[in-house]
């Protein structure tokens, strides 16, 4: 990640951009996994959006001031916390600012106490699976969908 991308705690006037960067990000990786009677687009709604912003920590990479990727941190219990919305627009992926956020959230996950983090994908969604698997997440359930199987990834910090 080059130095003119950074890291911050998102404020509640980031959520619109936010909501860009997940629905765009959401639609382009999920579009042709998902079958389109169970595609939502967008995936989500800037009120349920404001609702996570009650429960979760939402981080932001910025590039030239503008939102390139965001991921939030939800703690669960003393010692768990969950992963949600891991998005990066489709032409900033690939070149580390998800694995960035990642180890920025692992580090507030740390701060807070937390021993292991937890998070959903899609099986189907390769790249994501083999992201996650990179930064040392493992699969320790699936979840039967209509289109597949969803599973849950965990790392202990």
């Amino acid at each position: 990640m080059s130095k003119k991308h950074m890291i911050e705690k998102a404020c509640i006037n980031d959520t619109k951009e936010i909501l860009l960067v997940i629905n765009t990000s959401n639609h382009d990786a999920f579009k042709e996994i998902i079958p389109q009677e169970y595609f939502r687009s967008p995936v989500l709604s800037l009120e349920d959006l404001l609702k996570d912003f009650e429960k979760m920590i939402f981080y932001v990479s910025k590039s030239e001031s503008r939102i390139i990727g965001v991921a939030a941190l939800q703690i669960e219990t003393r010692e768990t916390g969950r992963i949600h919305w891991v998005y990066i627009l489709p032409r900033h992926q690939r070149k580390g600012i998800g694995t960035a956020l990642l180890t920025h959230l692992e580090c507030k996950a740390r701060e807070n106490g937390l021993r292991k983090l937890r998070l959903l994908t899609i099986e189907k969604a390769y790249w994501a699976v083999n992201f996650y698997k990179k930064l040392g997440y493992d699969l320790t359930e699936k979840i039967k969908r209509p289109w597949g199987f969803d599973i849950i990834m965990e790392k202990n910090l």
